[in-house]
């Protein structure tokens, strides 16, 4: 098992795709075995028969579809209306937003790109620090993998076996939580630019901006609204959210044309996280026929950690391996390894879920792959390492808002009620 290890290391540094690397340490494995050629057809085919899996496609298109409708911008002008006349009102602006537009969206990297495309020009044209700005977009674009609808969330709920709604309904509550947090800490950033607060907006401002965004704010509601109330199941609700967005592009006046564009989008991208699903489930196969988790969780238990320093642990590993792979990568490759290491130390599988996207937020802002830094860096012409100079507070903060929810006695058992 050393040896295939050692390959998907070398194909990964090598610049070898994640799901081909993957693919391939599998492919290798059962060669070596001498398995049959149907061990590898039966475990492809296995591993996107899922009716679960019909939520990723759905959702990523929805979020595409609402990203191209003018979503992002009658946002900011409802949340401008209310915060502008704040002193760093529109650094608070930018965070709501982004988790606003998250809701919506389910992708750290196109809600960073997003938002950014918008707030950067106009936050460094009112006085505010560059550097401050794309660090604080590309910060807060981490809500996209933890508010629902979140891709990660779903492919976590798949592999875990855990409640997608219970998820869903875990990331609200600490998305919501940690969007006050970097509020507050942007509200600072701002009081401390010096930058003057603007003019404040009428009750008719206010009304009009709201009724312009009505349709893109029910988004959430009928999804979410739908999978609590029990109307329909997370699977349902994703193509229930892939019709409202259309239905939605149709009212805001989107061409065929560009509807076109954006099925194309939304089949490559789908397509690419399906082909990691089938190279993981290839990879996860040989890891289970050597025994890797056992072996794991016999190791860890000889160490005779306590629950904290397993904690502690597994979030070194995270930012280690974060930094080199995308958060479903790491999620596939490494839940079927710490599964089993959960129940030894009583740890409820969603909370650790959350606990797990709170991780690999540090990791899309975490050079030398992060990928909102690249986004960031892309839109906006600031050097990804002057966005990770801009990031650095706002991680600091993530690693206080994790250790706070980990180690103060009773937040935890709180899960339970998922």
């Amino acid at each position: 098992m050393f040896a295939t290890f050692s390959t998907l290391f070398a194909a990964l540094v090598g610049g070898m795709p994640v799901a081909f690397a993957l693919g391939a340490c599998g492919l290798a494995y059962l060669l070596t075995q001498n398995a049959a050629a149907d061990a590898l057809a039966s475990q492809l085919f296995g591993s996107l028969n899922s009716s679960g899996l019909l939520a990723i496609p759905f959702f990523i298109l929805a979020a595409e579809i609402l990203s191209r409708t003018g979503a992002t911008m009658r946002l900011i002008h409802l949340i401008d209306t209310f915060l502008r006349h704040t002193r760093g009102g529109l650094l608070a602006i930018a965070v709501i937003a982004t988790a606003m537009f998250s809701s919506i969206c389910g992708s750290s990297v196109a809600t960073a790109a997003a938002i950014g495309t918008v707030m950067i020009p106009e936050m460094v044209k009112r006085g505010y620090d560059r550097t401050l700005c794309v660090g604080l977009i590309a910060s807060a674009g981490g809500l996209g993998i933890l508010l629902p609808p979140s891709v990660p969330l779903v492919v976590y709920g798949m592999v875990t076996e855990s409640s997608i709604a219970g998820l869903f309904a875990a990331g609200a509550a600490v998305g919501i939580v940690l969007t006050i947090c970097l509020v507050i800490v942007a509200y600072i950033f701002g009081c401390k630019s010096g930058v003057a607060p603007q003019p404040k907006a009428t009750a008719a401002e206010r009304w009009k901006a709201f009724k312009a965004a009505l349709g893109v704010l029910m988004s959430p509601v009928i999804v979410l609204g739908g999978i609590y109330s029990g109307i329909f199941t997370p699977m349902e609700a994703a193509a229930v959210s892939c019709v409202y967005a259309l239905a939605l592009a149709l009212f805001y006046g989107q061409t065929a044309r560009k509807l076109l564009a954006v099925l194309t989008d939304a089949a490559t991208t789908s397509s690419l996280i399906m082909l990691i699903l089938a190279g993981a489930q290839l990879f996860g196969y040989a890891m289970t026929n050597e025994r890797v988790p056992h072996a794991m969780f016999d190791f860890v238990s000889s160490m005779d950690l306590s629950k904290a320093g397993f904690y502690i642990g597994v979030m070194l590993f995270f930012l280690v391996i974060g930094m080199f792979l995308e958060v479903i990568s790491v999620i596939l490759i490494t839940m079927p390894i710490l599964l089993p290491m959960l129940a030894g130390f009583d740890i409820n599988p969603i909370f650790f879920g959350i606990f797990v996207i709170l991780n690999m937020e540090i990791a899309v802002i975490t050079p030398p792959i992060g990928l909102n830094l690249f986004a960031i860096s892309a839109i906006s012409e600031v050097p990804v390492m002057r966005v990770f100079r801009g990031c650095v507070p706002f991680v600091l903060l993530l690693f206080a808002f994790m250790v706070a929810m980990v180690f103060i006695p009773g937040v935890p058992e709180l899960f339970d009620y998922f």
